[in-house]
Protein backbone atom coordinates (compact mmCIF):
# COMPACT_ATOMS: atom_id res chain seq x y z
CA UNK A 1 0.00 0.00 0.00
CA UNK A 2 1.50 3.53 -0.96
CA UNK A 3 1.00 5.89 1.64
CA UNK A 4 0.74 9.62 0.37
CA UNK A 5 0.94 11.90 2.94
CA UNK A 6 0.30 15.47 3.30
CA UNK A 7 0.68 17.19 6.33
CA UNK A 8 0.98 20.99 5.74
CA UNK A 9 -1.49 24.30 5.75
CA UNK A 10 -3.53 23.04 3.23
CA UNK A 11 -5.66 25.81 3.40
CA UNK A 12 -9.17 23.64 3.33
CA UNK A 13 -10.58 27.00 2.69
CA UNK A 14 -12.22 28.92 5.98
CA UNK A 15 -14.80 30.56 4.03
CA UNK A 16 -16.10 32.74 6.66
CA UNK A 17 -12.91 34.78 6.39
CA UNK A 18 -10.73 34.30 3.11
CA UNK A 19 -11.59 34.57 0.00
CA UNK A 20 -11.51 32.35 -3.16
CA UNK A 21 -8.71 31.39 -5.04
CA UNK A 22 -9.30 32.21 -8.60
CA UNK A 23 -8.15 28.53 -9.63
CA UNK A 24 -9.88 25.70 -8.12
CA UNK A 25 -8.13 22.52 -9.45
CA UNK A 26 -6.22 21.92 -6.38
CA UNK A 27 -9.83 22.20 -4.27
CA UNK A 28 -9.92 19.38 -1.18
CA UNK A 29 -12.96 20.86 0.96
CA UNK A 30 -13.71 23.66 2.97
CA UNK A 31 -14.74 24.44 6.51
CA UNK A 32 -17.90 26.89 6.82
CA UNK A 33 -19.21 28.45 10.10
CA UNK A 34 -23.24 28.66 10.61
CA UNK A 35 -24.96 31.68 10.57
CA UNK A 36 -22.70 34.64 11.62
CA UNK A 37 -20.55 32.60 13.92
CA UNK A 38 -16.35 33.12 13.65
CA UNK A 39 -13.96 29.82 13.01
CA UNK A 40 -10.09 29.26 12.91
CA UNK A 41 -8.13 27.10 11.44
CA UNK A 42 -4.86 27.49 11.01
CA UNK A 43 -3.47 24.05 9.62
CA UNK A 44 -5.22 21.14 8.18
CA UNK A 45 -3.67 17.25 8.14
CA UNK A 46 -4.51 15.24 5.61
CA UNK A 47 -3.16 11.49 5.29
CA UNK A 48 -4.21 9.29 2.43
CA UNK A 49 -3.60 5.38 1.52
CA UNK A 50 -3.95 4.28 -1.77
CA UNK A 51 -4.25 0.27 -2.78
CA UNK A 52 -5.43 -0.16 -6.24
CA UNK A 53 -8.62 1.82 -6.32
CA UNK A 54 -9.42 1.82 -3.04
CA UNK A 55 -8.63 5.17 -0.98
CA UNK A 56 -8.78 5.50 2.93
CA UNK A 57 -8.66 9.21 3.28
CA UNK A 58 -8.40 11.16 7.27
CA UNK A 59 -8.62 14.01 7.91
CA UNK A 60 -7.81 16.57 10.82
CA UNK A 61 -7.48 20.20 11.92
CA UNK A 62 -6.54 22.49 14.78
CA UNK A 63 -10.00 23.99 14.58
CA UNK A 64 -11.15 26.69 17.07
CA UNK A 65 -14.32 28.08 17.73
CA UNK A 66 -17.52 26.76 19.25
CA UNK A 67 -17.65 23.23 17.93
CA UNK A 68 -21.65 23.87 17.11
CA UNK A 69 -20.51 26.57 14.69
CA UNK A 70 -18.23 23.67 12.86
CA UNK A 71 -19.03 22.14 9.57
CA UNK A 72 -16.92 20.73 6.76
CA UNK A 73 -17.86 20.53 2.95
CA UNK A 74 -15.49 17.84 0.68
CA UNK A 75 -15.98 16.38 -2.36
CA UNK A 76 -15.95 12.93 -3.09
CA UNK A 77 -16.21 10.59 -5.86
CA UNK A 78 -18.92 8.43 -4.38
CA UNK A 79 -21.91 7.83 -2.37
CA UNK A 80 -20.48 7.34 1.23
CA UNK A 81 -22.62 4.82 3.80
CA UNK A 82 -22.24 4.90 7.22
CA UNK A 83 -20.24 1.73 7.44
CA UNK A 84 -17.51 3.56 5.20
CA UNK A 85 -17.27 6.17 7.62
CA UNK A 86 -15.32 6.21 11.08
CA UNK A 87 -13.43 8.83 13.58
CA UNK A 88 -10.04 8.29 14.26
CA UNK A 89 -7.66 8.20 16.71
CA UNK A 90 -5.71 11.73 17.03
CA UNK A 91 -2.70 10.00 18.33
CA UNK A 92 -2.18 7.84 15.15
CA UNK A 93 -1.76 11.43 13.15
CA UNK A 94 0.13 12.94 15.87
CA UNK A 95 2.74 9.89 15.77
CA UNK A 96 3.10 9.95 12.17
CA UNK A 97 3.45 13.74 12.11
CA UNK A 98 6.36 13.34 14.27
CA UNK A 99 7.91 10.40 12.65
CA UNK A 100 7.62 12.15 9.19
CA UNK A 101 8.17 15.72 10.32
CA UNK A 102 11.15 17.32 8.29
CA UNK A 103 14.73 17.91 10.20
CA UNK A 104 15.79 21.04 9.67
CA UNK A 105 18.59 23.17 11.75
CA UNK A 106 19.24 26.93 10.52
CA UNK A 107 22.33 28.69 11.42
CA UNK A 108 22.47 32.24 10.56
CA UNK A 109 26.19 34.05 10.03
CA UNK A 110 26.64 37.85 9.67
CA UNK A 111 27.65 39.15 6.47
CA UNK A 112 31.41 39.68 6.50
CA UNK A 113 30.37 42.30 4.08
CA UNK A 114 27.62 44.61 5.30
CA UNK A 115 27.99 47.97 5.50
CA UNK A 116 27.86 48.82 9.80
CA UNK A 117 26.60 52.31 9.26
CA UNK A 118 23.65 52.96 10.98
CA UNK A 119 20.61 54.35 8.69
CA UNK A 120 16.89 54.99 9.49
CA UNK A 121 14.38 53.02 7.80
CA UNK A 122 10.72 53.68 7.53
CA UNK A 123 8.54 51.49 8.78
CA UNK A 124 6.62 49.55 6.47
CA UNK A 125 3.26 50.44 5.26
CA UNK A 126 0.17 48.69 6.49
CA UNK A 127 -1.12 47.18 3.84
CA UNK A 128 -3.98 45.54 5.79
CA UNK A 129 -6.78 43.15 4.12
CA UNK A 130 -9.42 42.99 1.61
CA UNK A 131 -11.44 43.70 3.82
CA UNK A 132 -47.48 29.66 -0.92
CA UNK A 133 -45.07 27.54 1.01
CA UNK A 134 -43.33 24.03 -0.01
CA UNK A 135 -42.06 21.15 2.03
CA UNK A 136 -38.20 21.25 1.94
CA UNK A 137 -38.19 18.22 -0.31
CA UNK A 138 -39.60 19.96 -2.81
CA UNK A 139 -37.23 22.76 -2.68
CA UNK A 140 -33.95 20.75 -2.48
CA UNK A 141 -35.52 19.49 -6.15
CA UNK A 142 -36.08 23.07 -7.62
CA UNK A 143 -32.07 23.67 -6.32
CA UNK A 144 -30.78 20.28 -7.75
CA UNK A 145 -29.73 19.33 -4.89
CA UNK A 146 -30.68 15.98 -3.90
CA UNK A 147 -30.12 14.04 0.09
CA UNK A 148 -28.36 11.08 -1.00
CA UNK A 149 -27.77 9.66 2.51
CA UNK A 150 -28.01 11.07 6.38
CA UNK A 151 -26.28 8.80 9.22
CA UNK A 152 -23.92 10.11 12.15
CA UNK A 153 -20.73 8.88 13.08
CA UNK A 154 -19.23 9.74 16.90
CA UNK A 155 -19.85 13.03 17.36
CA UNK A 156 -20.56 14.25 13.73
CA UNK A 157 -23.81 14.17 11.63
CA UNK A 158 -23.52 13.80 8.46
CA UNK A 159 -24.57 14.43 5.31
CA UNK A 160 -23.80 13.20 1.14
CA UNK A 161 -25.36 15.64 -1.07
CA UNK A 162 -25.38 15.92 -4.83
CA UNK A 163 -26.42 18.30 -6.93
CA UNK A 164 -27.18 19.05 -10.72
CA UNK A 165 -26.06 23.06 -10.76
CA UNK A 166 -22.97 24.83 -8.30
CA UNK A 167 -25.51 27.37 -7.92
CA UNK A 168 -28.10 25.37 -6.64
CA UNK A 169 -25.61 23.83 -4.02
CA UNK A 170 -25.16 27.37 -2.98
CA UNK A 171 -27.99 28.21 -2.59
CA UNK A 172 -28.84 25.32 -0.50
CA UNK A 173 -25.65 25.78 2.11
CA UNK A 174 -26.87 29.34 2.60
CA UNK A 175 -30.26 28.34 2.98
CA UNK A 176 -29.44 25.65 5.44
CA UNK A 177 -27.46 27.97 7.59
CA UNK A 178 -23.97 27.70 6.07
CA UNK A 179 -22.12 31.01 5.71
CA UNK A 180 -20.36 31.05 2.52
CA UNK A 181 -18.97 33.79 0.44
CA UNK A 182 -20.47 35.11 -2.87
CA UNK A 183 -19.48 33.16 -5.60
CA UNK A 184 -18.61 29.82 -4.24
CA UNK A 185 -20.22 28.36 -7.17
CA UNK A 186 -16.81 28.92 -8.85
CA UNK A 187 -15.72 26.45 -6.62
CA UNK A 188 -18.05 24.23 -6.45
CA UNK A 189 -18.41 23.34 -10.38
CA UNK A 190 -15.80 21.49 -11.69
CA UNK A 191 -16.80 19.06 -9.23
CA UNK A 192 -20.17 19.03 -10.50
CA UNK A 193 -19.11 18.69 -13.87
CA UNK A 194 -17.38 15.55 -12.72
CA UNK A 195 -20.06 14.01 -10.81
CA UNK A 196 -18.42 14.05 -7.64
CA UNK A 197 -20.51 13.97 -5.04
CA UNK A 198 -20.07 16.17 -1.24
CA UNK A 199 -19.44 15.09 2.04
CA UNK A 200 -21.03 17.23 4.35
CA UNK A 201 -20.27 17.00 8.53
CA UNK A 202 -21.21 19.00 11.83
CA UNK A 203 -20.97 18.20 15.56
CA UNK A 204 -23.07 16.31 17.21
CA UNK A 205 -23.39 18.37 20.60
CA UNK A 206 -24.82 15.57 22.37
CA UNK A 207 -22.41 12.91 21.20
CA UNK A 208 -19.57 15.23 21.31
CA UNK A 209 -20.18 15.85 25.33
CA UNK A 210 -20.26 12.11 25.82
CA UNK A 211 -16.22 11.98 24.48
CA UNK A 212 -13.87 12.49 27.09
CA UNK A 213 -11.90 14.94 23.73
CA UNK A 214 -11.33 18.47 24.18
CA UNK A 215 -10.92 18.70 20.34
CA UNK A 216 -12.60 16.69 17.33
CA UNK A 217 -11.11 13.78 16.68
CA UNK A 218 -10.49 13.17 12.76
CA UNK A 219 -12.57 12.02 10.05
CA UNK A 220 -11.63 8.75 8.31
CA UNK A 221 -13.79 7.62 4.99
CA UNK A 222 -12.85 4.39 2.93
CA UNK A 223 -13.58 4.27 -0.77
CA UNK A 224 -13.46 2.04 -3.86
CA UNK A 225 -12.94 4.39 -7.25
CA UNK A 226 -10.57 5.14 -9.90
CA UNK A 227 -10.58 8.77 -9.02
CA UNK A 228 -9.20 10.16 -5.33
Amino acid sequence: MKIIRVISTILITVLLSLGLAQKAWGFCGFYVAKADSKLYNQTSQVIIARDGDRTVLTMANDYQGDVKDFAMVVPVPVVLQREQVNVGDPKIIERLDQFSAPRLVEYFDPNPCADNRRYLESAPADLGRPGGTRGPDAYDRSLGVTVEERFSVGEYNILILSARDSRGLETWLRRNGYKIPRGANRLLRPYIRQNMKFFVAKVNLEEFDKTAYQRLRPLQMAYESPRF
